[in-house]
């Protein structure tokens, strides 16, 4: 965005308006500052600094500096990524923060790529920063991938007007909408400081935009609020024993958890749940068979913990049952196994799945969904059955199979009629596209099962719920969102946030589940407007060459 103004200014300040761009940026996310609270307001104007520093730089100095900021963003905002590997991955922690900084330097490709386009684009067509901004923001996005599809859409989720736009365009129609703002301040100011004419028409198309926004936010709130009152209900009940999975819990905590699960689980029976829903890994007796169909649902009496339980003759079995102490139905996932046909290397002879059963009152098996969208490395190693000699290098690495075939559970228990449900599997909760595909069966309600404990007491497990909560605004449909060790969540079919847990001690929660089937235009059609800025970019640049080359 060169121009002919380019006053002198310290060496250190493109530098300093870089780094508070990107702690801007990164704060109006969950982070370590503030883990259970995002300042998002601060999104609608972290870009302007480096806006004013890219004004007057080369298409490759505006690579650079867009590149760095992003690192700076990306760094702070992944900071946990350090933690997981040192924990989970049992790496140095040398490795640990060399990958996160390396992840985060990919990841600030998002921000040296938007510099760029948007200067050529600036430079090279009659096409404003003030559209360029915010269209080279969402094609990249779009198109760069990457193992956590994070969109600074996501970050406005306590802003509920605005993010109601999801249910047509999806959650990058609120980036768009939020690079246009910094945009268009940006011009102000720099109007204001350059002693120009105001860009007063490019106000009043942006004043506009965010208006027609917040108006339509408005109307869909209450339309969706009327229907949700008038909706059928499901009582469901939220159980979150708090309990990890690793080193870090005491062996008496791990040998109680499903002790734990039941107690709570029977509390909640008391108090009218139709449907209990456990968390990914709460169920953790290995090697179920994947065609299991009947469970036992034991009627020996709850003891106080495991040790009871062993001292008072309890038989394995019915130690093991998920149903015992209620007999209410559950939904929770467990690992399955089915043996393999064909061995890709020595010791590969079963196939093991992340499995949701969801069991009715005499245990009998009513549904199941085996997680289909897989969590590289941490379930599966690409390219594994290559080198199987990584497992015995990296022991944590998964080798989880994914599912067939993405299905909803079909299930008339409560005297409804059929009630579906979307139950998805941790990670699969953020991936817009791939939780479209249950749009297309009907569900009635969205139920995602997941475990966070890998990532330790980070602001990991509160960005991981800023990255599912769109889902329920893009299909117009509750989710109940069900942790490990939190954070556990009710959100309505508005995108708000009815209840959280925290991160500590065991809790449940309930919720009157309002059962509806929506069909809305992003269920429809999908990331048309990222795809369609993506190929608006491409044609400016190219468009931008050619007249480059004509002479214009």
């Amino acid at each position: 965005m060169n121009t002919d103004f380019q006053p002198k200014r310290h060496p250190l300040a493109d530098l300093l308006l870089c780094l508070i761009c990107g702690f801007a940026t990164f704060g109006a996310f969950p982070t370590a500052l503030a883990p259970d609270y995002s300042f998002w307001p601060l999104l609608w104007i972290s870009h302007v600094p480096i806006l004013w520093v890219l004004r007057d730089k080369s298409p490759k100095q505006a690579f650079f500096w867009g590149l760095f900021t992003g690192t700076v963003i990306n760094v702070g905002g992944y900071y946990w990524i350090g933690t997981l590997l040192i924990n989970f991955g049992h790496l140095h922690w040398i490795f640990s923060y060399g990958i996160m900084v390396l992840h985060g330097l990919y990841l600030g490709l998002i921000w040296g790529l938007w510099a760029w386009i948007m200067n050529r684009v600036t430079n090279l067509t009659r096409v404003g920063v003030e559209w360029s901004a915010p269209l080279a923001m969402v094609a990249i996005e779009i198109a760069l991938p990457r193992v956590f599809p994070a969109y600074m859409g996501n970050s406005q989720f306590p802003f509920l007007p605005v993010m109601q736009i999801c249910d047509v365009l999806g959650v990058t129609a609120v980036t768009f909408l939020l690079y246009r703002v910094n945009a268009t301040i940006y011009l102000l100011l720099r109007a204001i400081v350059e002693q120009r004419p105001k860009p007063w028409k490019i106000c009043i198309v942006t004043l506009g935009m965010l208006a027609a926004c917040l108006i339509y936010g408005v109307v869909r709130i209450g339309q969706f609020d009327e229907r949700m009152n008038e909706a059928p209900k499901l009582k469901v009940g939220v159980v979150e024993a708090d309990i990890g999975i690793f080193e870090a819990e005491p062996p008496e905590r791990r040998q109680n958890h499903l002790v734990i699960h039941q107690k709570l689980s029977a509390e909640l029976e008391r108090q009218g749940a139709e449907l209990l829903v456990w968390a990914e890994s709460a169920y953790r007796r290995r090697m179920l068979p994947r065609d299991q169909k009947q469970f036992l649902v034991s009627k020996v009496p709850l003891n106080e913990n495991a040790a009871e339980d062993v001292k008072k003759g309890v038989s394995p079995a019915d130690r093991a049952a998920p149903q015992r102490g209620f007999k209410t139905p559950v939904l929770f996932v467990a690992t399955s196994i089915e043996p393999r046909k064909e061995p890709r290397f020595e010791g590969d002879n079963f196939r093991e799945f992340n499995t949701s059963f969801l069991l009715d009152a005499e245990g009998r098996l009513v549904g199941r969904y085996d997680k289909n969208y897989l969590l590289v490395f941490g379930e599966y190693m690409p390219f594994g059955e290559y080198i199987p000699w990584i497992y015995k290098l990296i022991p944590a690495l998964g080798r989880v199979d994914h599912g067939e075939k993405v299905e909803v559970m079909k299930a008339d228990l409560w005297g409804k009629g059929e009630v579906r449900l979307g139950v998805n599997v941790c990670y699969e909760g953020i991936m817009a596209g791939f939780m479209r595909q249950f749009a297309e069966q009907r569900p009635h309600l969205l139920i995602n099962q997941t475990n966070d404990d890998w990532f330790g007491r980070t602001a990991e497990r509160y960005l991981h719920l800023a990255l599912a909560i769109p889902r329920a605004i893009e299909l117009r449909l509750g989710l109940v969102r069900s942790t490990l060790t939190g954070v556990s969540a009710i959100v309505d079919a508005n995108g708000r946030l009815l209840q959280m847990t925290k991160p500590t001690d065991p809790e449940t929660m309930m919720w009157d589940a309002p059962l509806l089937q929506s069909q809305t235009v992003y269920s429809q059609i999908g990331d048309v407007f990222p795809w369609t800025c993506f190929g608006i970019c491409l044609w400016l640049l190219i468009y931008g060459r050619i007249r480059r080359k004509m002479g214009r």
